[in-house]
């Protein structure tokens, strides 16, 4: 039996801000291939130790396949992004994007049961199958959890143009407008004294 535990509600804006610093002329990207996306599920908790092992090890015996697979998940990841940035902007979801997330969502394999654990509760779910739907599942759980609610949650992107990342905005007036304030704000910040300095000097 295959568990999961119930996935953290940012884990779809985690793996969208797998790719950062994109307004820049150079993104940086942190996965460049199944090792890493793997490596990364497992990191995020969001997949079961066993389902990760299992598509490692098909992974090595189909490496071709597995490049496909990887190249579709990021095109995936791409889309989730898009979604998600528009709605922090406030604007419909482009149609290609959202028929691609509700496809995958609708791939991934169900929550129907739930059981109990020595430590809690968690999601049985089948083995691995050799797609990003069931590869990527929890994050398309909870991008199914979080897009329906987003208002609730306040997604948000970084006011910085060059970072561009995505956050949840738990901030009391929900005016965050930085994804931390000790790099992006603090650069804004700094970016404000200069330019008022100048214009003083001048």
């Amino acid at each position: 039996m295959t568990l999961i535990s119930p996935v953290r509600d940012d884990l779809c804006i985690a793996f969208a801000n797998t790719r950062s610093w994109r307004g820049r002329e150079t993104p940086v990207e942190r996965l460049h291939g199944v090792a890493d996306l793997l490596a990364w599920t497992k990191r995020t908790g969001g997949e079961a130790g066993e389902r990760i092992e299992q598509a490692g090890r098909w992974a090595g015996e189909h490496p071709d396949d597995a490049d496909r697979l990887f190249d579709e998940a990021i095109r995936l990841r791409e889309a989730l992004y898009r979604a998600l940035a528009a709605i922090a902007e406030k604007q419909a979801v482009e149609e290609r994007d959202f028929a691609a997330l509700a496809q995958a969502i609708a791939q991934a394999p169900t929550r129907s049961r739930l059981v109990r654990t020595t430590d809690g509760y968690a999601w049985h779910v089948g083995p691995f199958a050799a797609s990003p739907a069931h590869l990527l599942a929890p994050v398309l759980w909870s991008a199914g959890d979080l897009i329906p609610a987003a208002a609730r949650y306040r997604i948000r992107r970084c006011a910085n143009p060059e970072c561009r990342f995505l956050f949840l905005d738990e901030s009391k007036s929900g005016t965050r407008r930085w994804c931390d304030m000790a790099t992006c704000g603090n650069r804004a910040k700094a970016s404000r004294h200069y330019a008022k300095v100048r214009q003083d000097a001048g």
